[in-house]
């Protein structure tokens, strides 16, 4: 298996309530993170966005954007339907594996789960073949995605450890800086990373904050 499929059936098992696990969750373009209602399908552990169902055909972001024919937006019968919460820091990490906790940061879901249920039911036979069309090499409905909720954090790493490596292991660090602004520096040892692959992001400014100078390391083993 290739190492966002391990990442991703891995963490699926331990922590199935949080979805999909993405091992590239980058913002994609000027649209920005995932959002609710996103309809799109992954590929190498990254989403990519076709449009929003929640959207008019009209709204800014499709602008520029092909639609499937006849769009309609999926106006939920409970006006209010997206809830919000806080990610408290935790170890997100596979059976046998010991890893430190990320940041913490904001998750949000939809209520209308049945609303959203039935309007894929209804519309995913011709958004499968919007896709198809596009020519994106999607070749089975299940890889076409609705958004019902997503877990978002400012900066993030991930691990893999590849099959048949039975003594892996990888050390990684980062360093924030804070002032007005937030700034995180990644920091990786190649000597010190066996049987293992990684992924981090992002570098730089990521938010405004105001504190002291810290640095948080975890080396990751597997067991």
């Amino acid at each position: 298996m290739a190492h966002y499929d391990i990442y991703r059936d891995q963490l699926a098992i331990t922590h199935p309530s949080f979805g999909h696990p993405l091992w590239n969750p980058a913002p994609e373009g000027e649209y920005g993170p995932v959002k609710i209602g996103d309809v799109g399908y992954v590929r190498e552990g990254r989403f990519f966005r076709l449009f929003n169902a929640l959207l008019p055909a009209d709204d800014p972001t499709h602008n520029e954007i092909r639609l499937p024919e006849y769009h309609e937006p999926l106006i939920p019968n409970v006006p209010d339907h997206i809830f919000r919460g806080t990610l408290k820091p935790n170890h997100y990490c596979s059976a046998g594996v010991n890893i430190g906790p990320p940041e913490p940061d904001y998750l949000q879901d939809t209520r209308a789960r049945g609303d959203f249920g039935k309007w894929m039911l209804k519309h995913i036979d011709r958004w499968f073949a919007f896709a198809r069309d596009l020519g994106l090499g999607i070749d089975h409905m299940e890889e076409i995605i609705l958004v019902t909720g997503c877990d978002c954090t400012r900066s993030w790493a991930n691990v893999a450890f590849l099959e048949g490596q039975t003594h892996g292991q990888a050390s990684f660090g980062v360093k924030v800086v804070q002032g007005r602004d937030i700034s995180i520096n990644w920091q990786f040892s190649p000597t010190k990373t066996q049987g293992a692959v990684c992924n981090w992001g992002p570098e730089g400014r990521v938010c405004q904050f105001v504190g002291d100078n810290d640095f948080w390391h975890s080396d990751t083993a597997l067991a």
